[in-house]
């Protein structure tokens, strides 16, 4: 499943892939470090719950 996060650096939209995890497939786990794909700014994952991408 596809999550939407807002850089911090300059407000862009990126979305980053999160990988199933669990027995059921109901949780997710995404990098803790990601990069921006517009200005490069390295990002921190915030807490969940998450926005699913669309």
């Amino acid at each position: 499943m596809n999550f939407e996060f807002v850089c911090g650096w300059c407000g862009e939209e990126n979305v980053l892939y999160g990988e199933p995890t669990g027995w059921w497939r109901e949780l997710y786990r995404v990098p803790d470090v990601w990069d921006c794909w517009l200005c490069d700014g390295a990002n921190t994952t915030p807490d969940g719950p998450w926005t699913p991408a669309d």
